[in-house]
């Protein structure tokens, strides 16, 4: 009874040191609450902020990844002290191992997320008082650990091994079994991520044809054939920017590819002019004269690649970031070469089908896009065609044949 006592009182006067090297009573804390949330391989590290400053966040590495947040005038609730039980930091999970604090020059606070090995800081936003972190990280009940230097995950060997054996299934260890023959450990595989953007939507109705069909009503109906059709073949892991009739802005379509570590984004479109006769698909990929545009997104929408920027100079990270955007147009530009040859099978097409734009979608420097024109609106045949359900069966079908032969083709490269 005396040493529970003793502990009591030692718990509160370690929180009462906190409250006092804070500067601030409890009532008038700034950070209000501190979570953590886990699914599958997505973490997220919420921070209730209560006031109207905007946080500052970056990454480290070292050798060790951490994400930083920076808050010039802050302290933390006595609620939120009481969870962590006397100590300077709050206990992780999913792909945070650890959450630190400590207090900055001039009222400032600071929060270092320690992240684990396999993890990688993808975006953060900052809403309503909520600050949201999104961390990447293996997934539980799968066996990546190491991300290679195109993004993709190493997979490791997991030994068969009882839990109590004591050894760190962090170490690469070949699964042994007692017997004269071995037979060959099937490797983790990770499904490649398709995202699906249906264009317009909600309010925005896109083009309309003389027989009043709507471009947003083809491209979801488009989209969500395609995604019937991949999910079919088990061979991919399918995002929609929509599944319904909303509208979704521009940079949010682009942020759901990102979080979701898309290994190709498709935005599906149909085409109008003010010439009715004009009629046939097209496939278009990021011009060269948007690209720069990409530099100012990337700092507007807190995108961070595979290098740390903030610790950059401005050359050096345009530089970083020219770079990984070479790389994803020629994937890009590898994919349109495979699609428009696959959908003149299934449908006409514009005279150079493959067109380039700057088009918002196709704007992330390290996401693979195309934007798909599937015909005409405008064009009275082109408008039966886009309404018609068999067409756009058979016009998703060589979307996915091409999905195929890209993805065999990078597997190939790899």
């Amino acid at each position: 009874m005396v040493h529970m006592t003793l502990k009591l009182v030692f718990t509160r006067v370690v929180l009462l040191i906190f409250l006092m090297a804070f500067g601030r009573a409890a009532m008038a804390a700034d950070i209000s609450d501190i979570g953590i949330s886990v699914h599958d391989n997505q973490t997220r590290l919420f921070i209730r902020i209560g006031s109207e400053q905007s946080p500052k966040v970056f990454t480290m590495d070292g050798g060790k990844p951490r994400i930083v947040v920076d808050l010039a005038k802050a302290n933390l609730s006595a609620d939120a002290l009481q969870k962590t039980g006397g100590n300077n930091y709050f206990t992780g999970e999913g792909a945070i191992s650890k959450l630190r604090f400590a207090k900055q020059k001039q009222n400032g606070l600071r929060f270092v997320a320690d992240l684990k090995p396999d993890s990688k800081y993808m975006s953060h936003n900052y809403e309503d008082g909520v600050l949201t972190v999104l961390i990447l990280g293996s997934a539980i009940g799968q066996t990546f650990v190491r991300i290679s230097d195109d993004g993709t995950p190493i997979p490791r060997l997991k030994p068969d091994i009882g839990i109590n054996s004591g050894i760190n299934d962090s170490i690469p260890v070949p699964r042994l079994k007692a017997s004269r023959r071995t037979k060959a450990v099937k490797k983790a595989v990770r499904k490649p991520v398709i995202v699906i953007d249906p264009g317009h939507g909600g309010h925005d109705p896109g083009a309309i044809g003389s027989a009043k069909v709507h471009e947003e009503t083809v491209t979801l109906k488009a989209a969500l054939e395609l995604r019937r059709q991949l999910r079919a073949s088990g061979k991919y892991k399918v995002v929609m920017t929509r599944s319904t009739d909303k509208y979704i802005d521009h940079d949010k379509r682009v942020l759901i590819a990102r979080k979701a570590g898309a290994d190709l984004f498709i935005s599906i479109h149909a085409d109008a002019t003010a010439s009715a006769t004009t009629r046939g698909a097209s496939v278009y990929t990021l011009a060269s004269r948007a690209e720069a545009r990409t530099h100012k997104v990337v700092s507007q929408q807190n995108w961070v690649l595979d290098v740390d920027l903030t610790r950059k100079s401005a050359p050096v990270s345009n530089i970083l970031v020219d770079l990984a955007q070479r790389k994803t147009l020629t994937k890009s530009g590898q994919f349109a070469d495979i699609l428009i040859p696959e959908l003149k099978k299934q449908t006409r097409m514009v005279g150079n089908s493959h067109r380039r734009a700057g088009y918002y979608v196709l704007l992330a420097p390290d996401v693979p896009a195309v934007l798909l024109e599937m015909g005409f609106i405008s064009n009275a045949k082109d408008e039966k065609l886009l309404n018609s359900t068999s067409h756009r069966t058979k016009l998703m079908k060589s979307v996915v044949v091409a999905i195929n032969k890209y993805f065999n083709a990078q597997t190939r490269l790899q």
